[in-house]
């Protein structure tokens, strides 16, 4: 699998931090359609928590949430893929 992030939408002023949205494309060599998804910060947070490393979605899920918030936009197109 290989997960891409394709976009980050920064939240309005006075609107919690943990609103920030990344859009993401997934793909899997397994046959499996193409899957565009979003995430919040918020979410990411919870999910990686309890998740072990190797899936290419918790890789980028991990990247989001160790991002400085000032550097967001520098994530856009980076591929993350397992590492089983």
């Amino acid at each position: 699998m290989k997960a891409t992030i394709v976009s980050h939408s920064p939240v309005p002023d006075g609107v919690s931090a943990e609103i920030h949205r990344f859009g993401f494309f997934l793909e899997d060599n397994g046959g499996m359609s193409p899957y565009t998804g979003t995430v919040s910060l918020r979410t990411a947070r919870a999910l990686v928590a309890p998740s072990e490393d190797g899936h290419a979605f918790i890789g980028m899920l991990r990247a989001i949430v160790s991002t400085a918030t000032v550097d967001y936009d520098s994530l856009i197109g980076r591929q993350f893929d397992d590492h089983f």
